[in-house]
């Protein structure tokens, strides 16, 4: 193996290679598929760690026969590392040409919500521009270690908690009370937000609103007592529920933004509206540490942005 010397600490000699090895069977979480990446032997990859840690004197990974962890120390060094391996073998593609750079993998995490209605399509976009990019996508409202699982990014609803990851800041989800005309006919008309309080409503469980929902509008911010008939994590099901005249759902405008023009859905009180969540996206790395990264995050924010509006 030629060694090529990346940094010196305390007189001993990390190697790139090595280096890039353990950040591939990290961001794999498997030396099985860092060893298919690098096409290498899974045993040369096993020794290459071995042989990191024996030259630095610390553990980095616990391993098991069905999971690899990360230990403090190890944490620490890949999230140092990871940036200028990337930033290397950018450079290194760069050398056969700049269209080069845009490949690889991006794997990245979203709720559900916004992961079908607006990241899907925004992906499959990227992907028919740079076919020699590939897209790992997983939906989940769990906050997921990104780090620890190898996600290059997430998108994140509400107030970001880990000050270690960066953030670039969307927008806001705006929830709004809808239903259906069918639902409405012969019901008093709702004209003002406590008006809501003889309705059924379909909430979700954030915010604690599924025992009130929280309307602001110019003349100020009220707390509702509704009726909860029925709560959910997945606000798009509690838009269908609406569009089959079950009731009044309070959900994002960007999602059902369709079906108001088309008049399936009534926006109800219309100069009223939830008070505004926060949506991010957030990566452990910058996203100037990758030419992919960059690409994927100015695109996701593009188009979240545009989403939410």
């Amino acid at each position: 193996m030629n060694t090529i010397v990346l940094y010196r600490n305390n007189g001993v000699t990390v190697e790139i290679e090595l280096t890039r090895i353990f950040v591939k069977v990290v961001q794999n979480n498997s030396f099985s598929r860092a060893a298919d990446i690098l096409k290498m032997p899974k045993s040369t990859v096993s020794k290459a760690v071995t042989r990191l840690e024996r030259e630095t004197g610390t553990k980095l990974l616990m391993r098991t026969t069905r999971s690899l962890t990360l230990t403090a120390a190890g944490r620490g060094f890949y999230e140092a590392s990871l940036g200028p391996i990337l930033q290397l073998e950018d450079a290194q593609k760069s050398l056969h040409g700049q269209d080069s750079i845009l490949t690889g993998v991006v794997k990245l995490t979203a709720p559900e919500d916004l992961g079908s209605f607006v990241i899907a399509p925004a992906i499959a976009e990227l992907s028919q521009r740079h076919p020699d990019l590939r897209f790992e996508l997983e939906y989940t409202d769990e906050i997921v270690d990104l780090v620890k699982d190898g996600f290059d990014l997430a998108v994140r609803i509400g107030r970001p908690t880990d000050s270690t990851l960066k953030l670039k800041r969307i927008g806001e989800v705006i929830l709004i009370p809808v239903a259906s005309a069918q639902y409405l006919k012969g019901k008093d008309k709702i004209r003002q937000p406590m008006d809501l309080t003889a309705h059924a409503c379909f909430s979700v469980h954030i915010q604690g609103s599924t025992d009130r929902w929280t309307l602001k509008s110019a003349k100020g911010t009220v707390h509702v007592p509704i009726k909860s008939k029925i709560s959910s994590n997945q606000m798009t099901s509690l838009m269908q529920m609406a569009l089959v005249d079950g009731g009044v759902a309070f959900v994002p405008s960007f999602l059902c933004k369709q079906h108001i023009e088309n008049g399936e859905l009534i926006r109800l009180l219309p100069d009223w509206s939830g008070v505004g969540i926060p949506a991010s996206i957030v990566t452990p790395l910058a996203p100037s540490s990758s030419a992919r990264l960059k690409l994927t995050v100015d695109h996701l924010h593009s188009a979240l942005s545009a989403a939410l509006k």
